[in-house]
């Protein structure tokens, strides 16, 4: 009793509370280009988009797709037609009222045959027309249960926009230097340093800092970004690698935030073409993805900064499945054995694996960036062990699509994508999708796969769902159509000055602002 007694007298200390008012200033590594989500082409001109404009859609820390300018929204028996209730109350940066006439100006400007941006082509396949009062209807001609997520692309005003073509609007000061939307912040003044950003008095809810400067930095020179937050000259950086928050992590004045990203990264097997001889059997290509250790790659090359997966879908999707990741596990006796049965032995005094006379050496090109040079390095390391010689050969990012995979001209190609919070990999992995597209999917033995793709993307039940992505998985980890690594992490360097900052467990980079409204730098009480 005495116990309690003490303790419910000692004083209470003061939690500081956040007050309006401030500024906090973002490194950020490579410009902005136009300030309109209708044309974003690089991360940090959406970075920047995230805080002014605000989409129908977002995604919550559950990962489930919530409304933003959309109240909530009905999907048809069918699956084809979704009816979004539109918010009202709500105003553009300039007071003007936001109606349902923006939203279906938006996404007419998305169908112009003049706009010509990447998914021009998706939109126009799309029936958007009104539906009751404050209402949008959108029509599909096949079901997608991740079209809601489509919608997060944020609305642009019709009162500033409307009658300009999509090359005007780009063109437009309200695309730059005087951009606002609906979003927390409006743009207050760009010049090549950087982008200044003011609170928008109409948003709702109202940030409490009065101004957010994104100080940009040359992507040449992401360092730059990172020692503006080491000298106290900005606030806040993203997207650090391992080494960079190693040496931030003895310092008092600057935390690091950790999320993961809906990322994957893995090695593609061509069975087909110059790659026939090699990967064409499916119990050769399961050996060299038994044979990688994943952990010892991210432990190694990723200072530990990521997670090993050797899934399709991240480890940190709701759709990810540890049974099947479980599958195949990191065995190189095993993928040893395996490869001697096939029939590619190593003969007395050899390094390399031969049939019939051909050795085992192989090309595998990747990205010339960190970290993909040094994991494409580790993993012809480890394939070497168990007798396969490959030969890297890194290029730009830019070469290696154009070149490479879009032709499908390589033997093994490291790649890595952001598939997003939804798990539907239909573009990635079904062998209908369209030739000229990103896909790695094999022409033959893939109807399974393709089916679950299929059930997948059709269905709204999320059990549903998650039963085809499991099978989905399930059936790639024995088709062994790459070796899947690893799913990377954003790391978040914040200045102890700034407070409120947080993320989601898992995010895609833009949305480590999804609280922006919530940092706060002055304090009361």
């Amino acid at each position: 009793m005495l116990v309690l007694v003490l303790i419910g007298c000692q004083p209470v200390a003061t939690v500081p509370k956040p007050a309006r008012g401030g500024t906090a200033v973002e490194a950020l590594v490579g410009g902005a280009n136009v300030l309109n989500p209708l044309f974003e082409s690089v991360d940090s001109t959406r970075d920047v988009d995230s805080v002014i404009y605000q989409g129908l859609t977002t995604v919550d820390a559950q990962q489930n797709i919530v409304g933003v300018l959309a109240r909530d929204w009905t999907v048809s028996q069918d699956h084809l037609t979704y009816t979004f209730n539109i918010r009202t109350g709500v105003k553009w940066a300039d007071g003007q009222p936001f109606s349902v006439e923006d939203v279906l100006f938006t996404y007419h400007v998305l169908q112009d045959l003049e706009y010509t941006q990447p998914g021009a082509e998706f939109w126009r396949q799309v029936g958007i027309a009104p539906g009751g009062p404050d209402q949008v209807v959108f029509t599909l001609r096949a079901p997608s249960a991740s079209f809601p997520l489509a919608l997060r692309m944020g609305i642009i005003a019709k009162h500033v926009f409307g009658g300009m073509a999509p090359a005007q609007i780009a063109a437009s000061p309200f695309s730059g230097v005087r951009a606002f939307g609906t979003g927390p912040f409006k743009v207050a003044a760009v010049s090549q340093l950087a982008i200044n950003l003011d609170r928008n008095p109409y948003a709702d809810p109202q940030p409490y800092l009065d101004h957010l400067i994104l100080r940009t930095y040359a992507a040449t020179d992401p360092q730059a970004a990172i020692r503006a937050v080491g000298q106290g000259v900005a606030d806040l950086v993203g997207g650090l690698q391992p080494l960079e928050v190693e040496a931030l992590q003895g310092r008092t004045d600057v935390s690091v935030l950790d999320s993961r990203l809906f990322n994957v990264s893995f090695v593609s097997f061509n069975p087909e073409g110059g790659g026939k001889d090699f990967f064409i059997d499916p119990k050769v290509r399961l050996a060299l993805a038994q044979a990688i250790d994943r952990q010892r790659i991210v432990t190694e090359v990723l200072s530990g900064r990521a997670d090993p997966d050797p899934s399709p879908i991240p480890v940190g999707a709701w759709a990810y499945s540890a049974a099947a990741a479980a599958l195949h596990p990191y065995d190189q006796l095993a993928a040893a054995q395996a490869l001697e049965k096939a029939g590619w032995v190593v003969a007395a005094g050899a390094k390399v694996r031969a049939k019939n006379n051909l050795q085992f050496k192989v090309e595998l090109v990747a990205p010339d960036s960190y970290p993909n040079r040094q994991v494409a390095d580790a993993i012809a390391r480890q394939l070497l062990e168990v007798g396969v010689e490959v030969h890297v050969t890194a290029v730009p990012g830019s070469q290696l699509v154009q070149k490479y995979l879009l032709g499908r001209n390589y033997q093994m190609a490291l790649a890595s994508f952001d598939v997003g919070p939804d798990p539907d990999q239909y573009s990635l992995w079904h062998s209908g999708a369209d030739s000229g597209s990103l896909n790695f999917a094999y022409t033959r033995g893939w109807g399974l796969i393709d089916s679950d793709l299929e059930n997948g993307r059709a269905a709204i039940d999320p059990q549903a769902r998650l039963a085809a992505y499991i099978d989905f998985q399930m059936l790639m980890a024995d088709a062994a159509p790459a070796i899947f690594l690893y799913s990377a992490r954003y790391d978040y360097a914040v200045s102890q000055r700034v407070h409120g900052v947080r993320m989601n467990k898992v995010i895609e980079p833009a949305d480590r602002f999804q609280y922006v409204t919530q940092w706060y730098v002055n304090t009361s009480g």
